[in-house]
């Protein structure tokens, strides 16, 4: 792979992890927006609102950004959709009231909802399907690493300077990035394609584009419908998990642990999760391997991996852990020195970081063979399309997830204490993972097929063009 075209997918990545990070933004200083926009304590929950609202408006444009990416420049269509969420991004500094604040938030949605499916195209673009699942781990990996980014700035900024300096300075990062899009290149469709190598040997290019006709033959592909509806069920229990610093840091304050080093744990602790998505690259390659002796591999491992993720998931947030003796400082070291210490004399405490360290081991597997199915299972100027409309569906259940654990903790927080009433309501979110995983155990028997007739689909056309 040549120079450029390593650089384009390092900066396409970085784009996708501050994607990320705008939206991880908001849950870790969730009490601190909310004490800001003059939102009660016992109301807190609302803020989570704005949250689902910008994933709705998110998964809803990526589609329309994925189509015409499917049709025109897809570098171009970058370009135009990371200004627009970072100049709102920017403005949401400057929110005075709890409707600017859901205002600005929402316009960032119609932006960050390019990211995710133009970019995705691209990559597949530049992979060859033998390393597509490895190339993919990185581009999941970079969403987690963007959420970790995300909590880290948004506590240590709003404990420094106040929660509206969080978004100014990821905004100020963000242009800096921009500047980056200007020495990118973009690929040709396919270019990557076994079958189609014949015809860019000889100079010539895969000219198919999308056209509406074309959005019933994506719906009609069977896997295409078992991603979508894994999709749907999976982002509920995403979706619920988006408010894990909400939940951790509740139980610590409960706990009469101060507010300020609340927040820093209870974001390190849900950072934890995010970290672990480091092993998709394990999940990625694995898939790799196995794709070259089945074509089941893919959907077998991601299946898998999320059902053994669930009951890990809930004893993460159930177990009932207590500290004492917690420092009262804005110190980041000091916090992450104490909570060294307790890893070695609290056991219950020692068993929920390795419950959230397995949990975050077990549901990497899913995003990078979800992402290399994608690729394997649609044609090349389907790609971005399918993205889309998978993204659209998975930003519902995302949104549902929010609104459902958002919903359930104010009902419950009536009859139950404030931080009983978050660890009930995201552990319902958790249990959507359990269709999600066997629709991946449906596509086992879908994938080879799919796989097969795309193959046999660019066979024919780089001969009849070549």
């Amino acid at each position: 792979m040549k120079k450029r075209e390593w650089y384009t997918i390092i900066v396409f990545i970085i784009i996708a992890a501050l994607d990320n990070a705008a939206l991880g933004l908001v849950p870790a200083i969730l009490k601190s927006v909310a004490a800001g926009l003059g939102v009660p304590e016992i109301a807190e929950a609302i803020v989570a609102f704005p949250v689902a609202l910008v994933t709705l408006i998110t998964a809803i444009t990526s589609f329309f950004w994925g189509y015409y990416g499917d049709k025109y420049s897809r570098k171009k269509l970058l370009l135009y959709g990371t200004i627009l969420w970072a100049i709102f991004i920017f403005l949401v500094t400057f929110s005075q009231n709890y409707f600017q604040f859901l205002l600005f938030v929402s316009l960032a949605g119609i932006g960050l909802g390019c990211i995710a499916s133009v970019g995705f195209s691209i990559i597949v673009d530049f992979i060859s399907p033998s390393r597509r699942g490895l190339a993919m781990s990185l581009w999941g990996l970079s969403q987690g690493v963007g959420s970790v980014v995300g909590y880290t700035l948004a506590v240590i900024f709003d404990v420094k300077l106040g929660w509206n300096y969080v978004f100014l300075i990821l905004s100020v990062i963000t242009f800096g990035f921009v500047v980056a899009y200007f020495f990118t290149i973009e690929p040709e469709r396919g270019a990557t394609e076994k079958e189609l190598q014949d015809l860019f040997n000889s100079g010539k290019s895969y000219d198919y584009r999308i056209n509406r006709g074309d959005l019933s033959k994506i719906i009609k592909n069977k896997t295409n419908r078992l991603l979508i509806l894994q999709g749907l069920f999976a982002q509920v229990g995403y979706g619920g998990i988006v408010l894990l610093p909400v939940v951790f840091i509740n139980k610590l304050m409960a706990q009469a642990v101060p507010e300020t080093p609340a927040k820093l744990i209870g974001t390190l602790i849900a950072g934890l999760f995010q970290i672990g998505g480091v092993f998709s690259i394990l999940f990625g390659w694995l898939g790799d391997k196995y794709h070259k002796r089945t074509l089941k591999a893919r959907p077998l491992i991601s299946g898998v991996g999320i059902i053994l993720a669930i009951p890990v998931m809930l004893a993460m947030i159930f177990i009932p852990f207590q500290f004492s003796g917690v420092p009262n400082t804005d110190s980041f070291g000091v916090i992450v020195g104490y909570l060294g210490g307790q890893l070695i004399s609290n056991p219950l405490f020692l068993i929920t970081f390795m419950a959230a360290f397995i949990a975050a081991i077990c549901t990497t597997a899913d995003a990078p063979n979800f992402f290399a199915m994608v690729g394997d299972v649609n044609m090349p100027e389907h790609r971005g399309t399918m993205f889309g409309v998978a993204n659209f569906m998975n930003g519902i259940g995302r949104t549902c997830g929010l609104l459902l654990c958002m919903g359930i903790q104010l009902l419950l927080v009536r009859i139950l204490p404030l931080d009983v009433a978050w660890t009930y309501a995201l552990g319902s979110t958790f249990l959507f993972f359990i269709p999600a995983g066997i629709c991946y155990l449906l596509a086992v028997r879908t994938v080879p097929g799919d796989v097969k007739n795309i193959k046999k689909i660019l066979a024919k056309r780089g001969e009849k063009e070549g």
